[in-house]
């Protein structure tokens, strides 16, 4: 029940009105409830204002009572209350509290949205499904490259749980024509990005295709330095060939030889690292005493390697682009009785050149990528233990992942992956730092870079470094 328009009894005496003129004051004599003042047939007589009393008077202290009348003075009527209030204190109104309640969970549910909101657009959205291709040798004279690369693509498809992505596989043989035919494929089957090509040569054939739609490409292996290129598509998880040059020049030099012969390849790969050696020997102090080319793949050179005989070098450096080209080289050195130290790049990585050539390379030191970490090395001996070594598995783990972490950013086509790629940053299994200067090419200023350095002993690889 609604208390707040009853009257209630007053506890104060009402005022006396000595004006018999005046209207009969309703409502039990209290004036001012719902009527208007009455009218006075006659001013009231001026009424002098007490003096305030001073501060703490009152009864207890000789002082008037807050509401009595001073001597000679005509009572004064009460303050009246509030219209329809009574001279008690007011009622709580139950409407109030609910009131603020509704207020308080308007404010929790705007509040929780916008905390929701928030959380949500920082939120990555679930990575697109998409498909990389692996564009590799598969088959002829460097397969091994398509053989390694695809079992470390697996093994971080598998350890990343990249449920998302897609591989599929083109053969280019290490060669610039099937590259063409195996990107084109690629492209038909709408891959957005390509882990390839492990030859330079065919990275370089298959590039302005991949740059004409868009699809980048992130080698395990390809090092010319005719691919640093600023602002296309070609993304690399290796130095280029100026490092590695460099590497096995100065590895040459400090075992004290002074003049060294070179075989290479007529191809991006060969010309670069034999530029690369060749200069950083030479700077060094050393002198190349004679260079012999031939075509990739051909195995008829026993008129290069007889060049090489007669400059009388105290060392060989082998820079072919294959394995066939390689086998061919160091077994035609060996026929002809060329018993100096034989030294190689990474293309002598692979298991047949022990197989078939034995005798020709016992002793023989070369350089290649980094193998993997301990923990790397450990998942290939789990997952395949008799496939011996892996090249360039741990690159292609690490380009793989590269893609991976630009969809897990968001990327899914070919064009927002490769904007992504300069500011993916990851401890990787081939390097301890995997990121992406200007030219894409793997960074390593300020890193601790180094080259595997192996040796063949007792028909076996040994890492040396």
């Amino acid at each position: 029940m609604d208390t707040q328009n009853e009257p209630q009894p007053s506890s104060q005496v009402p005022e006396v009105n000595n004006n018999t003129n005046a209207a009969p004051v309703p409502n039990g004599g209290l004036p001012g409830a719902n009527q208007p003042p009455a009218t006075a047939t006659a001013p009231p007589a001026p009424v002098e204002q007490a003096p305030t009393p001073p501060a703490g008077s009152g009864p207890a202290s000789g002082g008037l009572p807050p509401d009595s009348t001073p001597p000679g003075q005509p009572p004064t009527s009460p303050t009246p209350p509030p219209s329809g209030a009574s001279g008690e204190a007011p009622k709580k109104s139950k409407k109030l509290p609910m009131l603020i309640l509704i207020v308080i969970i308007i404010l929790v549910v705007l509040g929780g949205g916008f905390y929701f909101m928030k959380h949500q657009q920082k939120k990555p959205k679930p990575a697109a499904n998409i498909k990389v291709g692996l564009m590799m040798a598969f088959s002829g004279g460097s397969s091994a490259m398509g053989f390694g690369t695809s079992k470390g693509v697996a093994l971080a498809k598998k350890a990343l749980n990249a449920n998302n992505i897609t591989v599929v596989q083109a053969d280019s043989k290490c060669d610039p024509q099937a590259a063409l035919k195996a990107v084109n494929q690629l492209v038909q089957q709408h891959v957005a990005a390509i882990i390839g090509d492990g030859c330079s040569s065919a990275s370089l054939a298959a590039l302005p295709i991949a740059n004409n739609n868009q699809i980048p490409m992130i080698s395990p292996s390809a090092s010319s330095t005719k691919l640093s290129i600023p602002n296309d598509y070609f993304f690399r998880v290796i130095p280029n060939d100026n490092q590695q040059g460099a590497f096995m020049a100065e590895t040459v030099y400090n075992k004290g030889i002074k003049k060294t012969a070179i075989f290479y390849t007529n191809e991006p790969y060969g010309a670069s690292i034999q530029q690369a050696f060749q200069d950083k020997y030479e700077s060094l102090g050393g002198k190349v005493v004679a260079t012999a080319i031939a075509q990739p793949n051909v195995i008829n050179i026993s008129t290069q390697i007889a060049s090489l005989k007669a400059a009388h070098p105290d060392a060989i450096f082998f820079a072919p682009n294959s394995v066939t080209s390689g086998i061919a080289a160091v077994k035609l050195a060996h026929q002809d009785g060329i018993k100096v130290p034989y030294f190689g790049a990474d293309v002598f990585y692979d298991q047949s050149i022990i197989t078939n050539a034995a005798d020709a390379v016992e002793g023989m030191t070369f350089t290649t990528f980094p193998t993997g970490t301990a923990a790397f090395k450990q998942s290939v001996a789990t997952a395949y233990p008799n496939d011996g070594q892996l090249y360039a598995a741990p690159e292609s783990y690490d380009a793989f992942k590269a893609i991976y972490l630009a969809t897990q950013k968001g990327a899914s086509t070919g064009q927002q992956i490769k904007n992504m790629l300069p500011s993916i940053k990851f401890t990787g299994v081939s390097a301890d730092n995997v990121s992406f200067n200007q030219f894409g090419d793997l960074s390593t200023s300020g890193t601790n870079y180094k080259y595997a350095l192996f040796n063949v002993k007792g028909g076996k690889f040994e890492q040396l470094n």
